[in-house]
């Protein structure tokens, strides 16, 4: 039986993936500590948490490198478009803006249907980590406000074309990667090493630090409750 999705308490949860596949996630103790964000660009709590991590970000650009691992939300899809689903998704927009502030278009609703399938838009951002890696948090952020805030479908080529000429990125690289078996392969390893790191939900931060693990938070939290957290975990 397919799981239903469920974003309550600040957290989108993650069903368990059906393909099978093992990465090798030893690492070798860093000297630069790493954060890391577990995140889909489909994920409505992502995208409440977007403003604060982005200054979190910034404001720790000389402490962190950053690594964005593509969750994999509802790869495939395939929830039926039904009332119940849509007044399911709109109460987690309600709570997400109440607690975030972030904008809806809840003109999302009226379309006829819509398959929820979060692997097309996570692979897109896949393909720009190879192609413009400066330009990925960048990519991953527009198609969350695109999806989001202003109702265009983040899984169609000319949408995704958009992005591209918006954030100056070569289309025509772009697509051939994005429609390749292999980068729905690759996308699926960051699926995969997030379900083996033990996220079981997003939005999640977590810093890598010398050879530790340390969770900063798993679920929504604003700028001031991620920035204490930090400066406890890199004052040990």
């Amino acid at each position: 039986m397919k799981k239903e999705m469920n974003c309550e308490d600040g957290v989108c949860e993650v069903p368990n993936l059906s393909q099978e596949e093992n990465l090798n996630l030893t690492t070798a103790p860093t000297e630069k500590a790493t954060l890391m964000y577990f995140g889909d660009p489909m994920c409505s709590w992502c995208w409440g948490i977007t403003n604060y991590l982005d200054r979190i970000k910034t404001e720790y650009k000389e402490t962190f490198d950053f690594e964005l691992v593509l969750g994999g939300l509802r790869p495939g899809g395939g929830d039926a478009w039904t009332e119940e689903f849509r007044e399911m998704l709109k109460s987690h927009w309600g709570h997400v803006h109440d607690a975030s502030g972030q904008p809806f278009d809840y003109s999302f609703f009226d379309r006829k249907e819509f398959n929820y399938d979060t692997e097309p838009s996570a692979r897109a951002v896949r393909v720009i980590r190879d192609v413009a890696p400066d330009k990925e948090w960048a990519f991953y952020k527009t198609l969350q406000r695109l999806f989001y805030a202003e109702n265009k479908d983040i899984q169609d080529l000319n949408v995704l074309e958009s992005v591209c000429i918006e954030l100056n990125i070569d289309y025509q690289s772009f697509e051939p990667l994005f429609l390749s078996e292999g980068y729905k392969k690759l996308t699926y390893q960051d699926f995969v090493k997030s379900q083996q790191m033990g996220v079981r939900g997003f939005p999640s931060v977590v810093i890598h630090k010398g050879e530790e693990y340390i969770a900063v938070t798993m679920g929504f939290a604003d700028y001031e409750t991620m920035k204490q957290r930090i400066d406890n975990i890199m004052a040990d």
